[in-house]
């Protein structure tokens, strides 16, 4: 008689996980009103614009001290509504933390 036993001691490695989307969709809803170019006329954010995944990747420092540092004369908070909730602040972190780029 032959006995076998089949064991998987390979635990899979969750994927890492991608931030750029959802800071994309926190910009989207909270930034666009001010900094997107695409209506001169009403454009306030001057001159940080939003419009591009290139324009907001090229802020990626910027976009986290505006929301998760303390806020000083040349750093003042955003968006100027009010702070963005915890778990948006904490997105934007993680994803400055990872690097800040598309693929982070």
């Amino acid at each position: 008689m032959t006995l076998s036993s089949c064991t998987n001691t390979e635990i899979p490695i969750p994927e890492a996980e991608i931030y750029f989307p959802k800071v994309k969709i926190i910009i989207n809803n909270n930034c666009m009103s001010c900094h997107n170019s695409s209506d001169p006329a009403n454009w306030q954010g001057r001159p940080v614009k939003f419009d591009t995944d290139t324009d907001i990747i090229s802020m990626y420092a910027l976009i986290k001290s505006s929301v998760a540092d303390p806020v000083s004369p040349t750093n003042p908070r955003m968006p100027t509504i009010g702070s963005l909730p915890a778990t948006d602040i904490d997105v934007i972190v993680k994803w400055y933390n990872k690097g800040g780029k598309s693929t982070d």
